[in-house]
């Protein structure tokens, strides 16, 4: 083992690492992971010291452990803040239930309006900040490059929404023009208009709600989404029903407002007095100057997000000419199906950071057996929603209708959606593993295509076309479109060389340093060097204390 003295390359330094750890297939692989220690001396021993050999000789059942205990820890909490922000939609339509159906029906097409068009964009263009976030963590000296990221974040869904809110604000007389009911159109315009008000701040906190879990803080949303739950009920039946101060059918909108002001508020102030305060540098112009980068993932992410949200609307739309009992059913199976799809979103999320993070260590090893113990428990998570669809299936209908044929028709369709469920939860964890990668384009690529150019159409051929299957024609076309989606997303991981992930992680963080200190990567090879050595991999400790010792990938509690 050699010695090198300042100014030594580091392509040199890996030549001599890929002679004597063959798990590197080529010097440029580890180009990045010998940055992290490329000081002044650089050697050799900056391999050993961020446990290169160590982990080499770990056994993989034993890495399997560790990670599964990470994975169970993290995708709690997340699971539960998605149901929870799930039931508050439910709190709102229980609560104008009882007011009557033309409000009910236009809070219904409202909420889906704002979903569709205001929401899940927002969360596609937060996204790639679980690429981002969760690798600058652990793979940058300055915390504050995480600050940076929220940064661009917060300007990506705030310039979406001054583009869209336009539109919104002017919803009722679109309807109109599609040839929607004028009552139903106008309240739901009224609604909307509320709503609009709250939405900020709603995409604002999905925005710092990834920007801690990125640093392992998983609970803090949790939290906050219990302790406005409560206020969320009574605020809303007090809106709408108190001969006081109620507002009658725009009260529940106001509780939506007033709600997602009080998330927000609460997660800034935790962020602002929690251990989180030191990944955020304050604001600076060069976020502004850094958006084109951002975009170049935040963009395929929207369109991944987006085509798994609004199939499942779109299949409520295209059963509405198949009679009020089909539509019945279809959105009772599109309502469960929302509400199974919780838990291997959450899990998702907990894998795309861990991955994230390990990247960000450049630990292609354990990295690579995270995503693949992520995708197993995405197998088992939708193996027991198919399980428990096809249990339930006979009597489901009865907790959403008194109707023999609604429920006849939700017993019909559960089996076809069990299988939809099951594919969707392991085509989701998929989709968060690319994500962690930055291969969101890849993810684009197939999603699209795989829901709008094939399942979707195939649905719309044999419900109504020659073979006449029905409503369940719907659910076979798209079962059969997110199958190949996650065929194409497996070869995908398969095929991944995640020591050269690693290496592009690297580079994309000695990017963001440069963009954050305002340097031109291109002016000199001093500043490139000075951005080089602002980056960190693993902190030494031996795998096996990872679960006490790392408090950057395991949290902060």
């Amino acid at each position: 083992m050699n010695s090198y003295q300042k100014g030594t390359s580091c392509t040199d330094i890996a030549t001599e690492a890929t002679q004597l750890i063959p798990e590197f297939e080529s010097a440029d692989t580890i180009v990045a992971a010998v940055y992290a220690d490329a000081s002044a001396n650089a050697n050799f021993n900056a391999l050993q010291s961020h446990g290169y050999l160590q982990e080499r000789t770990f056994q993989t059942s034993q890495i399997l452990k560790q990670e599964a205990m990470v994975l169970l820890k993290t995708s709690f909490p997340v699971v539960l803040t998605y149901l929870l922000q799930y039931s508050f939609s439910f709190v709102n339509l229980l609560v104008l239930g009882h007011i009557g159906s033309n409000e009910l029906a236009a809070a219904a097409l409202g909420n889906m309006m704002l979903m569709v068009v205001v929401y899940s964009p927002s969360i596609g263009l937060a996204s790639a900040l679980d690429t981002f976030c969760s690798t600058a963590f652990t793979a940058s000296r300055d915390k504050t490059l995480v600050g940076f990221h929220l940064q661009r974040g917060l300007i990506a869904v705030s310039l979406q929404f001054v583009v869209i809110a336009p539109m919104m604000w002017y919803l009722d007389s679109l309807l109109i023009w599609l040839n929607q009911d004028p009552h139903i159109s106008e309240l739901c315009g009224q609604y909307v208009r509320v709503q609009l008000s709250g939405m900020p701040a709603l995409m604002y906190f999905e925005c710092i709600t990834r920007f801690l879990q990125a640093q392992g803080m998983m609970h803090a949303s949790t939290y906050i989404l219990l302790a406005i739950l409560p206020v969320h009920l009574v605020s809303s039946l007090a809106l709408v029903w108190s001969p006081t101060f109620g507002f009658g059918f725009l009260g529940a909108a106001f509780a939506n407002v007033l709600t997602n002001w009080l998330i927000f508020i609460s997660i800034v102030l935790y962020t602002r007095y929690s251990k989180a305060s030191d990944a955020w540098g304050g604001w600076t112009v060069q976020a502004v100057r850094a958006m084109p980068p951002y975009f170049k993932l935040a963009v395929p992410s929207m369109i991944m997000v987006c085509s798994e949200w609004w199939i499942l609307d779109l299949l409520v739309l295209a059963a509405s000419y198949l009679g009020n009992t089909t539509l019945a059913a279809q959105s009772i199976i599109v309502n469960t199906t929302t509400l199974a799809y919780q838990v291997p979103d959450g899990l998702s999320i907990a894998v795309c950071n861990r991955v994230g993070n390990l990247i960000g260590q450049t630990r292609a090893r354990r990295a690579r057996l995270s995503a693949w113990l992520g995708i197993s428990a995405g197998v088992l998570v939708g193996l027991t929603a198919m399980v428990t669809g096809f249990l339930v299936g006979p009597w489901w209908g009865k907790l959403y209708s008194d109707d023999p044929q609604v429920v006849a028709c939700v017993a019909m369709l559960m089996p076809t959606c069990a299988v939809f469920q099951m594919m969707d939860s392991i085509n989701s964890v998929e989709s968060s593993v690319l994500r962690s990668l930055g291969r969101q384009d890849s993810g684009a690529l197939i999603n699209f295509p795989a829901y709008y150019l094939l399942g979707f159409p195939l649905g719309l051929f044999l419900t109504y076309g020659a073979p006449h299957v029905g409503v369940l024609g719907f659910w076979y076309g798209i079962s059969l479109g997110v199958s190949i989606a996650v065929c194409m997303q497996l070869a995908i991981c398969i095929s991944t060389n995640w020591n050269n992930e690693v290496a592009q992680c690297m580079i994309r963080v000695l990017k963001d340093q440069s963009s954050l200190n305002g340097t031109d990567n291109a002016a000199s090879s001093a500043a490139t060097a000075a951005t080089a050595d602002s980056i960190s991999g693993f902190d030494g400790s031996d795998d096996a204390d990872e679960l006490t010792n790392d408090s950057r990938t395991a949290g902060h509690r």
